[in-house]
C-alpha cells in the first residue's frame, strides 16, 4: 500500500520525574534493552520519509551506534528537547519543515508498545482526515464528583497523527499557551477530532511499577542462525591448529585471523539470527587489525551484540567436519572454552564431528568446515 511522505517524531526528551530513577525512563534498561531502542527495533520504518527523535544530546550516541545505518540513509534525525511536551514536539515540527512532509505522526517513547497494525491504521485515516488521534475505552464505570453522574471517559493514546502544515501552524498560534498533548491543539481550533479504536497494550510506562506492565506485555522472540566456515590445511606445520578455542596438535589451518572455523561459524550464526552481516563484514580480512587475530575476539563481539540486542543463547549446536584430527578427547575443553567466551552454561552446548568419507576436498584431507547452529531468545531476560 502506498502512503503520502510522512514523518515520525519520537518525544524522547522527558525527565520522568515520576519514575524516581536517575535515568530517564525512555533510556531505563528493559533486559537489556531500553524502551526506545526496543521501539525503533521493531519499527517498520517504510512508511516514512524522516524519523525525528526529540532526544537530550547525552543519550544520542547510544541510539547512533545501534541504528546507524538507518541513519545514514537519513531516515532518523535528532531535535533538540524542550522544557515542555508541546516545545520539544514544536521544535521537532520545526526540524521537518523543509521535508515537505503531508503527514506527521507524534509519539511518546514511553510508549514502547506501539504496533506496527496501529501505525498503519492512522496513516490510512490520515489519507482522508486532518487528524487521527486512537483511544481506549475505561473497562471501569467512572464517576464525575460533582453531580455523580456515570460520565463516558477515554483514554487517548499516541502515537497521533495530523496534517503536517496543520499541527505545525497550530503549535504556532498557540505556543504561548499549555497542552498536555498534540490532539489538545486540534480542540483549541475547534475542529473534529477523529478517532479511532487504539490498543490496550500500548500502555505508557510513567511509574516503576509499570515495568511490571512491560515485562508481562513484552512478546518473547525467539529467533535461529546458520554459520559455517571453511580454511584449508597448511601442511606445512605440524602444529597450531585452532578450533573452537582450543589448541590441538596439528596443522593449522590457513586464514587471515587464526582460521579458527569453529568460533568463524559460531559467530555467523549468532550475526544470522541478530539479522545482522556476516563475519567478513565485521572482520574483514582486508584489514592488518585482523591478521593472525584470535577468534576469541570476534566471540566477545558477538556476545556484546547479544546483550545490547536483549537475546540470550538457548542452545548452540556445532559440527566439526574433518578426516584428521579426532576430536573427542578435546570435546570438553572446547566446550568450557565457548561457555567462557559467551558465559552460557556447557549443557546447552553441543558439538559434534563428522568426516567427509574421503570425499572431495575435505575427504582429501586438504581443508576443515565447520558449521553452527543457534538458537536465542529475550524472554524473561531479567
Amino acid at each position: 500500500m502506498k502512503f503520502m511522505k510522512n514523518a515520525l517524531v519520537i518525544l524522547a526528551g522527558g525527565k520522568g520525574k515520576r519514575f524516581s530513577q536517575k535515568t530517564p525512563k525512555q533510556f531505563y534498561k528493559i533486559g537489556n534493552n531500553t524502551m526506545i531502542s526496543s521501539f525503533l527495533e521493531n519499527l517498520d520504518i517504510k512508511p516514512f520519509s524522516v524519523i525525528v527523535l526529540s532526544i537530550d544530546k547525552k543519550y544520542r550516541d547510544k541510539i547512533k551506534d545501534n541504528f546507524k545505518l538507518i541513519i545514514q540513509k537519513n531516515k532518523i534525525i535528532f531535535s533538540e528537547p524542550g522544557k515542555t511536551r508541546q516545545e520539544s514536539s514544536f521544535n521537532s515540527l520545526k526540524k521537518i519543515k523543509k521535508y515537505k512532509i503531508k503527514n506527521v505522526l507524534i509519539h511518546d517513547a514511553a510508549r514502547p508498545f506501539c504496533t506496527n497494525k496501529l501505525i498503519k491504521k492512522i496513516l490510512i485515516k490520515l489519507k482522508h482526515n486532518n487528524n487521527c488521534i486512537p483511544f481506549v475505552e475505561y473497562n471501569d464505570r467512572q464517576i464525575n464528583k460533582t453531580n455523580k453522574k456515570d460520565e463516558k471517559v477515554i483514554n487517548i493514546h499516541t502515537p497521533q497523527g495530523f496534517d503536517y502544515n496543520l499541527i505545525y501552524n497550530a503549535h504556532k498560534k498557540f505556543k504561548k499557551e499549555r497542552f498536555s498533548d498534540d490532539a489538545g491543539l486540534i480542540q483549541k481550533l475547534n475542529l473534529k477530532i477523529n478517532l479511532l479504536k487504539g490498543e490496550k497494550e500500548n500502555i505508557k510506562i510513567t511509574y516503576p511499577e509499570d515495568l511490571v506492565y512491560f515485562n508481562l506485555l513484552k512478546k518473547p522472540t525467539i529467533r535461529s542462525g546458520i554459520g559455517y566456515d571453511i580454511h584449508k590445511i597448511d601442511k606445512k606445520t605440524k602444529n597450531g591448529l585452532k578450533l573452537c578455542g582450543v589448541k590441538l596438535p596439528f596443522s593449522k589451518l590457513i586464514g587471515h585471523s587464526d582460521a579458527d572455523v569453529g568460533l568463524h561459524a559460531i559467530c555467523d550464526s549468532i550475526f544470522g539470527a541478530l539479522s545482522m552481516r556476516d563475519i567478513g563484514y565485521y572482520f574483514p580480512n582486508t584489514k592488518s587489525k585482523w591478521k593472525n587475530a584470535d577468534s576469541s575476539t570476534f566471540i566477545i563481539y558477538c556476545k556484546k551484540k547479544l546483550i545490547e540486542k536483549g537475546y540470550y543463547i538457548t542452545n548452540l549446536d556445532i559440527n566439526i567436519i574433518a578426516e584428521k584430527p579426532k576430536i573427542n578427547t578435546f570435546v570438553t575443553l572446547m566446550k568450557k572454552r565457548i561457555s567462557n567466551l559467551l558465559n552460557i552454561e556447557k549443557n546447552i552446548i553441543s558439538i559434534k564431528a563428522t568426516t567427509n568419507e574421503k570425499i572431495g576436498f575435505i575427504g582429501n584431507g586438504e581443508g576443515i568446515a565447520a558449521e553452527a547452529i543457534v538458537q536465542i531468545s529475550n524472554e524473561n531476560i531479567n
